[in-house]
């Protein structure tokens, strides 16, 4: 029997040859990995001094009085949270400090969630996106040439509806929720066409809201809780208010000059589908990583509900020559800033300015909210600017930051001078008669009791803690005498007088092309206490 010899020379040079290609190939995947192993490297130390610089900025800025009482600042890089910046006071003027579980109110960026939600629906077909309103409410009218059955879902949530309303947007925004059952009659009464093509507009997530409840029962918020907070375990979004714990809840501020005006979280009945949802930074952490990896923890959502929801279906025009918005899907702008593509959602209310953006291609994303309006508008969007350049590693924007902080106080300075300018430019104006009337409250009970608009429904005239009031829904208005029947409506010292008159003769009242007939009553209303009967 032969046996091979596995010791001997030629044996000895296979294995030195062997482990020679072994040890080639390790070295080649070293060298292959190297590469990505600095890119991988080199990226998140950039991510990170974006992050810094960010929070630096919002410190400084926060110090300016006027800025903001309070602000959440997330970034998200994969698995890390490289900035966590939550900061200030809830309330100005009152204790209780913020903290990542404080519940901000993120405005229009509800409609993102919702656009998710709409892709889940058109997966499992509860609501599909093609769906049109002629098959949700097969007797609607609307003005020519709309056309019902070729308005589909898709549409009204990509803002391609070619619809607009002054009076559904200023309602649900600020006076009372809309019932689903009176959207056909208000579509039909108070809606126009325009021009076709992308108009954003709160009006199409309206619409899909109360179509959505027309066709399975159920409203946008219990939807939205089973089909997206719930699955993606967002535990710290809320989409009424009074289901959240009162100490979490920060209130929206506007700056006088002086002082801070401070305006309490919204009403459930005024947070609806465009712009309904107060969350957490730990929450908006997880809805970022959620839509950067189009993944949920329970499977659910789909990757393929992300995808639809994020896919652009309108062509936007939105650009300040630097940073530009050329696309929209169902609830996300398609943006590029120096050969960077992102997706982008802002959000504005009286009081409060936020915005989300994610950066796809490095696995980051950037959540800001602050609790004022004053001049953010514009910070905001420098601040997206230079954490995009920041984070992937180009130049200019650490000075873009510094030359925000240093004009700053001169950007505030300009809201607040063209706030009051304005206030007193209306409160000049001949119509007013000098403001010479100072009637006693024996005087203003003639005024007091309900009346009722059709358009804008019902409206109680009450004696106030600080005088006469307006209150129509969740809005209130201070009546200023200015000369017998008539007075200037302001719903706070920052916003210009309106002309708020009585007709004796037919015992009405007119504000703002709204005639407001008097309700018959058993008695006039005495005091505020009447508005809760």
């Amino acid at each position: 029997m032969h046996t091979r010899n596995t010791h001997g020379p030629g044996m000895a040079a296979f294995r030195r040859g062997l482990g020679g290609i072994v040890l080639a190939l390790i070295a080649s995947t070293a060298a292959a990995q190297s590469p990505r192993a600095d890119s991988d490297a080199l990226a998140t130390q950039q991510v990170r001094t974006a992050s810094n610089e960010i929070r630096q900025t919002l410190a400084r800025m926060q110090q300016i009085p006027g800025a903001f009482p309070a602000v959440s600042a997330v970034v998200v890089q994969g698995d890390a949270t490289p900035l966590l910046f939550v900061q200030g006071t809830a309330r100005a003027g009152h204790p209780g400090r913020v903290d990542h579980r404080s519940l901000f109110y993120i405005a229009s960026q509800t409609k993102s969630f919702l656009a998710l939600l709409a892709a889940r629906l058109d997966e499992t077909g509860v609501l599909p996106l093609d769906t049109t309103l002629a098959q949700i409410w097969p007797r609607l009218e609307l003005p020519a040439p709309a056309d019902p059955a070729k308005i589909t879902m898709a549409d009204l949530l990509s803002h391609q509806e070619n619809l607009k309303t002054d009076t559904l947007n200023f309602l649900t925004a600020y006076v009372r929720d809309v019932p689903a059952a009176d959207y056909p009659a208000m579509l039909a009464r108070y809606t126009q066409t325009r021009s076709e093509g992308f108009r954003y507009a709160n009006l199409g997530d309206l619409i899909y809201g109360a179509a959505l409840e027309t066709r399975t029962g159920r409203p946008w918020q219990a939807w939205l809780q089973h089909e997206v907070l719930g699955p993606l375990r967002l535990d710290h979004v809320y989409s009424r208010g009074s289901r959240a714990p009162a100490r979490r809840l920060t209130w929206n501020h506007r700056w006088d000059g002086q002082a801070w005006v401070a305006y309490p979280p919204k009403p459930d009945e005024l947070m609806h589908a465009a712009g309904g949802l107060l969350a957490s930074s730990d929450d908006m952490a997880a809805w970022m990583r959620a839509n950067l990896r189009r993944r949920s923890p329970t499977g659910t959502p789909s990757a393929g509900s992300f995808a639809l929801a994020q896919r652009p279906r309108a062509k936007a025009e939105l650009s300040d020559g630097e940073f530009v918005c050329d696309g929209y899907s169902l609830g996300w702008y398609s943006c590029a800033y120096k050969n960077q593509q992102v997706l982008m959602h802002p959000g504005g209310y009286v009081g409060v300015v936020s915005v989300t953006l994610l950066l796809p291609a490095m696995d980051t994303g950037l959540s800001l909210v602050v609790n004022s309006d004053s001049a953010m508008e514009g910070v905001q969007l420098e601040l997206m600017k230079a954490f995009i350049g920041l984070a992937t590693g180009q130049g200019g924007e650490s000075e873009r930051l510094r030359a925000l902080v240093d004009g700053y106080p001169a950007r505030l300075a300009r809201t607040v001078a063209k706030r009051r300018d304005s206030v007193e430019k209306v409160r000049g104006e001949s119509v007013w008669n000098g403001w010479a009337w100072s009637p006693s409250r024996a005087q203003t009970r003639r005024y007091l009791g309900s009346f009722q608009s059709e358009r804008l429904g019902r409206l109680e005239v009450v004696h106030g803690r600080d005088g006469l009031q307006a209150r129509l829904g969740a809005m209130r208005l201070s009546l200023i005498p200015a000369s017998p029947d008539l007075f200037g409506a302001s719903k706070s010292r920052l916003d210009a007088p309106e002309p708020f008159r009585y007709d004796q003769a037919a015992d009405s009242l007119r504000w703002n092309d709204d005639t407001f007939q008097r309700l018959p009553s058993p008695r006039a209303c005495p005091d505020a206490s009447c508005s809760k009967r």
